[in-house]
């Protein structure tokens, strides 16, 4: 399966970059949802991942490993 490798923004505040690698696909449908929003696709991508992050079981793994705390870089 062909990968595609886009960089995004995905911190919230200060913008850090973070590379990717897509399926065809998966790159395919963000490139087009994000045309039809109207957003740039590190838009889109932050909005997966924060509803992503926010799912009970993820959740629960960040409050139970405490990665809110990790400083960052």
């Amino acid at each position: 399966m062909e990968r595609v490798l886009f960089k995004t923004l995905v911190m919230a505040g200060e913008k850090k970059t973070l590379r990717v690698y897509l399926t065809s696909d998966v790159e395919k449908i963000l490139r087009v949802l994000s045309a039809i929003k109207n957003q740039s696709i590190s838009e889109t991508v932050q909005i997966a991942l924060e509803e992503h992050f926010a799912r009970p079981d993820n959740q629960d793994l960040i409050d139970r490993h405490r990665i809110n705390e990790i400083p960052e870089d």
